[in-house]
């Protein structure tokens, strides 16, 4: 008999949580789910999962491996997961109207980027998976900070980025610009383009879509990023230009990963091919990279000092080689190892953020 793949299950589940219609795998009743489960959480998804074993009928069904006495303690702790994560997402909304109201009070702007506006393009927004909250008050950066900092709040400047504090148990990542622009050539050109020339959705997404690749590229791109991408595109596909945006992503060298987000949206999760570009991607390649998301290729543990840190990164550089060209096709190799170690160097800090 064939048995499915944990990625065909997990990719199965999410479809069917976000409305879309798919054919359920053979198989699927006597599957792994004590991997899918682990799986599904380093994803993010493990909420959204749950949902569609929900909506799929698979929790009703008597045959499931899952609905036997035997695993009753592991499907009541993949349900009882999703507790905490309403619990998470109300608390982030109140942190998100006290500090709206804060800076309104001193005539500052503040544009939440992701978190918030992109579980609104969810079936269930409170399902969608946070660990911080990300804002841009653009030009009003600097004093932005000076006002967290004089309310005796202590302000992280590790990153080129944004700056980093917490309030009220919630860590924020104020934003000063969308991207690193120190570390690639092509990210000060995108950074350039989502802030000024692009249609503002188009830009949004795209944006999306790079915060996703520099993530597949330096550590671990997620199911949930790509998730967001495609519900993202879905809610707005009425203002996303498809043609501008694979010419922006091509000028940018991203060919590769925007593919990948489209051959995973349509391929398996259900979502209309009218809402993203074409796929110029080799298959072979686009698989390795879908599979790469859900379970890495580089999976060692993060090192807690300084110089395993910097070895740690070396080799994790070293074994995403593969994946440079999806990303950052117009720039080279060696430069590109080059600018991110400048990139360092501007700010030595940046080195053990991920750390903390």
């Amino acid at each position: 008999m064939y048995n499915p793949s944990t990625q065909e299950i997990i990719l199965f589940l999410l479809g069917q949580a976000i409305g879309n219609s798919q054919p359920m795998p053979q198989g699927i009743n006597d599957v792994d789910w004590e991997k899918i489960i682990s799986t599904a959480v380093r994803n993010g998804v493990a909420q959204l999962a749950f949902s569609g074993y929900v909506k799929s009928g698979l929790n009703d069904d008597p045959d499931c491996k899952l609905n036997s006495k035997e695993m009753r303690r592991l499907k009541l702790t993949w349900m009882g997961l999703e507790i905490p994560q309403r619990k998470m997402y109300q608390q982030h909304l109140t942190v998100l109207r006290k500090l709206t109201k804060f800076y309104e009070k001193h005539g500052i702007e503040m544009q939440v980027l992701k978190g918030y506006p992109l579980s609104l393009c969810y079936p269930d927004p409170e399902l969608r998976t946070a660990s911080d909250i990300d804002i841009y008050c653009g030009k009003d950066y600097k004093r932005s900070n000076e006002l967290i900092e004089k309310t005796g709040v202590k302000i992280d400047y590790s990153e080129h980025k944004h700056s980093t504090f917490i309030i009220d148990g919630v860590t924020i990542e104020n934003h000063h610009s969308f991207l690193n622009v120190h570390a690639h050539p092509s990210s000060k050109l995108i950074e350039a383009w989502v802030e000024q020339d692009l249609e503002y959705h188009t830009g949004m997404l795209l944006y999306l879509i790079r915060h996703s690749a520099e993530n597949f590229t330096a550590s671990q791109a997620t199911l949930r990023q790509v998730l967001d991408c495609g519900l993202y595109a879905r809610k707005y596909k009425d203002f996303i230009d498809t043609g501008l945006l694979m010419e922006s992503a091509e000028k940018a060298g991203m060919i590769g990963y925007t593919d990948t987000v489209t051959f995973i949206c349509t391929e398996y999760l259900g979502f209309d091919e009218n809402l993203f570009p074409p796929i110029n991607t080799d298959r072979e390649v686009l698989c390795r990279a879908t599979a790469d998301i859900i379970e890495p290729e580089f999976n060692e543990v993060h090192p807690s000092n300084i110089f395993s840190e910097i070895c740690y990164k070396l080799r994790r550089w070293r074994s995403n080689m593969w994946k440079h060209r999806m990303v950052y096709e117009t720039e080279s190799l060696v430069g590109s190892f080059l600018t991110q170690i400048w990139s360092h160097l501007l700010k030595p800090s940046s080195i053990i953020y991920g750390m903390k």
